[in-house]
């Protein structure tokens, strides 16, 4: 069995960001929704996405920058503090896809996109209407890395969840099989939740060590 063998101070930024981005798959897709300080609202997706603890409940999203220039996302969570996370489903994909286009900052991508929205409840930023999932959040703070090539990571605490009512099992847990999540890859490849498994856990999760929580 051969293998290639990668030193990160032998390559370029572009072959390490390819590296990544097909070594963490599938990745979960964060469609954010955010607005400026004038009112503008933007919507992006965000496959720089994770959870970062439960207890307080936060996520973190990683945004670079485009040709050198901070994302509207970015400059508009630093302003206006709350942004929503959305999570893509089936049937939604080419929509995000395409809120990833070059928009001027004072372009409306729901208006452009067609999507319909709802007020958020805690924050100033859009809800999308029909998202099966959203979570409105608020900024806890942002680390910047890198100095030729800077990436921003927007840490968040989740305030509310939205979640549409059939896809909550036993008034718990959120349905995967119902809820269809979309997933990226490496390059242009993205993947659909079809062949779902279950395993016994060989530790307690956190529902049951602290049932009551």
């Amino acid at each position: 069995m051969k293998f290639r063998t990668f030193d990160t101070d032998k390559i370029d930024h572009l072959q390490g960001y390819r590296l990544i981005v097909g070594s963490v798959v599938p990745r979960a897709i964060a469609w954010v929704s955010s607005i400026s300080g004038d009112g503008i609202p933007n919507l992006a997706p965000f496959s720089f996405f994770t959870c970062v603890s439960h207890a307080p409940p936060l996520f973190s999203i990683s945004a670079g920058e485009r040709d050198r220039v901070m994302k509207d996302t970015t400059r508009n969570i630093k302003e206006t503090k709350g942004y929503v996370i959305h999570t893509v489903v089936n049937g939604w994909e080419e929509q995000m896809n395409e809120s990833s286009g070059n928009f001027l900052p004072e372009e409306d991508e729901f208006e452009a996109l067609g999507l319909e929205t709802v007020p958020a409840d805690l924050v100033k930023a859009p809800r999308l209407r029909d998202a099966p999932v959203a979570i409105e959040c608020l900024l806890e703070e942002i680390v910047i890395y890198g100095d030729e090539w800077k990436t921003h990571l927007i840490i968040g605490k989740a305030l509310r969840w939205h979640v549409r009512e059939d896809l909550m099992l036993e008034d718990k847990y959120i349905d995967p099989v119902k809820l269809q999540p979309v997933g990226r890859l490496g390059g242009t490849n993205y993947c659909r939740t079809r062949n779902i498994f279950q395993m016994e856990r060989t530790y307690k999760p956190p529902d049951e060590i602290h049932p009551n929580s």
